[in-house]
């Protein structure tokens, strides 16, 4: 019955429906894949900066200076190390992030637009603009073709212009820096948790019988 209902539905939908299908398809694929990559790197990343607790704590649990009744201390001592280890991490890109905002608030200054209304105009001449053709797809209007482009970016000298495009694009930069170290504190922060369940746990397992 199931099958019977597609076939119809199938011969009811014209060349460009079947097209516009196939297009709607190949999308959500892409997507799926493209969030699943994105989800195994973060994964990656969370896991390779975790492990950094291990690093950092592991000539201490090794040399007993900390040992299994101490977890308190533990987690005092690792929050302290990946706190300072994040310091020293990402103040360079906020730092960045600082100086590219000064930059921008020095030259509004220097040209006696404090509103930043020269920003938007700039960044607007350097976006290129599409028209999406679309139709109605099961009562809804989705693009149904490429774009055409209306407007192309105008890269004309301007101090407006490529101050907006320094600004932007090395703000941008600092910022996906300073947030991967962000994820990194957070990896460490659940990693030391984690070692606080399953390190200082009572476990007889962990017991040297020779020594009972």
């Amino acid at each position: 019955m199931v099958n019977y209902n597609v076939l119809v539905l199938a011969e009811k939908l014209s060349e460009s429906d079947k097209k516009l299908l196939v297009a709607l398809l190949i999308i959500v694929f892409l997507i799926i894949m493209i969030f699943g990559y994105l989800q195994k790197l973060v994964g990656w990343i969370m896991n390779n900066q975790g492990h950094q607790v291990d690093t950092m704590m592991y000539d201490i649990m090794r040399t007993r200076v900390i040992d299994q009744n101490q977890k308190r201390v533990f987690n005092k001592e690792a929050y302290r190390k990946s706190e300072i280890l994040f310091l020293k991490k990402s103040w360079p890109s906020f730092l960045a992030m600082a100086v590219f905002v000064g930059v921008l608030i020095i030259y509004a200054a220097a040209v006696h637009q404090m509103d930043l209304s020269f920003f938007p105009k700039a960044w607007k001449d350097l976006t290129p603009t599409f028209t999406w053709p679309t139709s109605k797809f099961f009562g809804l209007m989705i693009p149904s073709d490429w774009p055409t482009l209306d407007k192309a970016p105008d890269f004309s000298y301007s101090n407006d212009k490529y101050l907006s495009l320094l600004v932007i694009v090395g703000f941008a930069i600092s910022a996906v820096f300073f947030l991967v170290y962000c994820q990194a504190l957070c990896a460490r922060s659940m990693r030391i948790r984690q070692l606080g369940r399953t390190y200082f746990r009572k476990d007889l397992n962990k017991i040297d019988h020779d020594h009972i």
